[in-house]
């Protein structure tokens, strides 16, 4: 017998979970999918159709500033930063930045084929009976709408793609110790991490979370010493790397007027709240919002449920590894979201993405152990809740359909966020409904009175509508929060002029020109407004050393040439 026919059979011998030989590990892909290709299908079908109403939503919330509102998007060099840049730049150049149909199309395709990764990957550590139910529930939850029917979701999607795509690689390589399945991980390692540079980390912490679970599947032999003084290593120049994105992200999640103090969350009220609340929304999606701000559940419930969850996970350690792999990988998955330091909003329904596959493991598994004797009650339990979170995909897809409809439900359900008032009084305004985004933006500032954006917003509206006495008090009222906010010195200018307040107008002019030095624009409108004042020859002196650092600003020249022809 040839050493080749003797390498293969030697790689045949390998012994599954459950004591049986899974020969179609060792083939990996090709074989799962081709023993599996009807269940695959029927599966792609039913997640397209589940998904169907989503395509026609429109461009919600950060998808303007993403794509029909991003100059950039069409730019060749726009798809180096990342993933999804690449796949916006991709889709903005064959079909353009109107449609947002072939946006929700990627999504959901990125989506259907993370089901089929999640099933080959449970196919390998389980089997193929677990692997089905437990898809078919991670397919049908609610929660995952968030993330595939919003196209700004789409770094979730990337992240879990490749985040389980290198789980299974690194798992066949440490069942067979096949070099190309090492090579192979080591170009995805890379690829994992531009996908989603922070949660990045769910990778590292699954594939500790495997080796602790079924070390015994392990057909080489690793020196843990180096792997971990590696992880250490890698774990530090990526904190090195991710230390301005990091600060940045603090700062635009808890900056300024919009902070609620520190930058750490209380870690004995973060989990406890966090843990109860994405376990609520995974099995009973009653309330799922763009921002969650309602935690209804007493403190002792909260602590409850954790505690529960945690001695859950302790008893299954030394009890049955299988259910410990499932239990935990729920916030295993979900920890580079839950970090003290506030680089995340405390609950997103997006962030439990792909944790919420270890919660459709341990549904599945803990079914299991009563199939026998409970077989008709479970079939009907697990056929029941696949119907009703259906049926909930379906609706929650109407609420991501506009952005009119997003802000209502958010409003319904978040009442007491003030972000959502302040959205919903954008898009009143955008509706030409004035009076309703007055109130929004009014409900936005009693819920938290010092946010300076409402208030900013607000007098826009009564700019509109020719309340200047009301418009000019919101934006003083802006100033007092936020004095940085030079927009709004911008409106108050605007005001001053209408109301021939030139003291006013120069006042503010200078503040703006203070805050922003290197714009022209703002240079342009103190000469204006030294223009309107009377004061021609400083208006003159200022337009000429707008054209001495910017020769091309055509206002400047076109308010010179007008002002000499006058004088």
């Amino acid at each position: 017998m040839s050493q080749k026919k003797l390498k293969k059979l030697k790689k045949m011998e390998f012994v599954g979970l459950e004591g049986e030989k899974v020969w179609e590990l060792i083939s990996g892909f090709r074989q799962i999918v081709k023993e599996n290709w009807k269940f695959l299908l029927c599966l792609f079908l039913g997640v397209f159709l589940l998904y169907f109403n989503s395509l026609k939503g429109a461009f919600v919330s950060d998808d303007y500033a993403s794509i029909p509102q991003n100059l950039l998007v069409t730019n060749f060099s726009f798809m180096f930063q990342g993933f999804v840049s690449m796949s916006n730049w991709f889709l903005a150049t064959i079909f353009g930045i109107v449609n947002p149909v072939p946006y929700h199309l990627f999504s959901l395709i990125l989506y259907i084929l993370i089901c089929g990764l999640a099933f080959v990957f449970l196919t390998i550590l389980f089997d193929k009976n677990i692997a089905r139910w437990s898809v078919v529930i991670f397919a049908a939850l609610p929660i995952h709408v968030e993330t595939v029917s919003w196209i700004s979701g789409k770094p979730y999607l990337f992240n879990s793609f490749f985040v389980l795509l290198s789980l299974i690689v690194l798992v066949l390589y440490l069942r067979t110790g096949t070099k190309k399945y090492f090579w192979t991980l080591l170009c995805l390692i890379p690829l994992t991490f531009i996908a989603e540079k922070i949660r990045f980390m769910s990778f590292l912490f699954l594939a500790i979370l495997y080796f602790v679970s079924f070390k015994e599947k392990i057909k080489i032999k690793i020196n843990w010493s180096k792997v971990i003084l590696s992880c250490c290593f890698g774990i530090l120049v990526l904190m090195v790397i991710l230390w301005p994105s990091i600060i940045f992200r603090v700062n635009n999640v808890n900056g300024g007027y919009n902070g609620s103090g520190g930058i750490f969350y209380d870690p004995f009220f973060q989990y406890p709240t966090a843990m109860a609340k994405y376990l609520q929304l995974a099995l009973f999606p009653v309330d799922l919002t763009l921002y969650h701000t309602m935690y209804i559940f007493p403190v002792w419930l909260n602590w409850l449920i954790f505690l529960s969850y945690l001695s859950g996970v302790t008893y299954y350690f030394f009890k049955d590894k299988k259910m410990f792999f499932a239990l935990a990988f729920i916030f295993v998955a979900t920890a580079p979201s839950m970090a003290p330091i506030k680089v995340s909003w405390l609950v997103a329904e997006r962030y439990l993405l792909l944790g919420s596959l270890g919660l459709c493991l341990f549904l599945v598994l803990f079914f299991q152990k009563f199939g026998e004797k409970w077989k008709l009650p479970i079939y009907i339990l697990f056929f029941t809740l696949v119907g009703v979170y259906s049926i909930r995909v379906y609706l929650r897809n109407i609420d991501w359909e506009t952005n009119h409809n997003l802000w209502v439900s958010t409003c319904q359900v978040s009442p007491n966020s003030h972000n959502a008032w302040n959205n919903i009084g954008d898009d009143y305004d955008k509706l030409g409904q004035y009076e309703n985004a007055i109130k929004g933006f009014t409900q936005s500032t009693v819920v938290k009175p010092n946010y300076a954006d409402a208030y900013h917003n607000r007098a826009n509206i009564f700019f509109k509508t020719g309340r200047l006495d009301l418009a000019r008090d919101s934006y003083n009222t802006a100033l007092v929060y936020s004095p940085g906010l030079y927009q709004t010195y911008l409106s108050l200018i605007q005001i001053d002029l209408t109301e021939k307040k030139y003291d006013l107008a120069l006042e503010h002019s200078k503040k703006y020109v203070d805050m922003q030095p290197n714009d022209p624009q703002a240079w342009y409108v103190y000469g204006v407004v030294n223009s309107q004042a009377g004061l021609t020859d400083e208006a003159l002196k200022i337009f000429s050393l707008i054209l001495e650092k910017y020769p091309s600003y055509k206002p400047a020249k076109d308010a010179m040439i007008q002002l000499t022809q006058q004088s």
